[in-house]
């Protein structure tokens, strides 16, 4: 008997650009898991909570966070990116995390920020193209 390394024919396996959106999932998942949140929810999924549900002294922290990473991905997901990734989630493990973690998360956050808008804009930019 011949074993199948993946169980799935090759028609199955994910393209390229699937492939890169998981890895980068996962990136973020890492980054949450860094800054004192739990592994499987992502960096947006947390603000998205956080921002909602949040102690008061900590809203404006969480809204801001909310506010930039939302501009990020604005050209992409439109207006409400962190909320939707909330809804979209397990929905059942968020934290606030420490002042320390906070921090990490904050600087991760403002340094990824320039990057991700330049990307997600040419990616609109792109995209409008390809559909002219």
């Amino acid at each position: 008997m011949q074993h199948q390394p993946s169980g799935q024919d090759e028609t199955m396996r994910p393209k390229p650009y699937q492939w890169l959106y998981t890895v980068l999932i996962a990136i973020d998942q890492l980054g949450n898991a860094l800054s004192g949140g739990y592994a499987d929810s992502t960096i947006s999924a947390r603000v998205g909570y956080n921002a909602r549900h949040s102690n008061p002294l900590t809203r404006k922290y969480w809204c801001f966070l909310q506010w930039l990473i939302n501009y990020c991905f604005y050209p992409l997901d439109g207006a409400d990116h962190c909320y939707q990734a909330y809804l979209s989630g397990n929905k059942s493990h968020y934290r606030d995390g420490s002042d320390l973690m906070r921090v990490i998360l904050s600087v991760l956050i403002v340094v990824n920020a320039v990057p991700i808008i330049l990307v997600t804009r040419m990616l609109a930019w792109w995209q409008k193209k390809a559909i002219a």
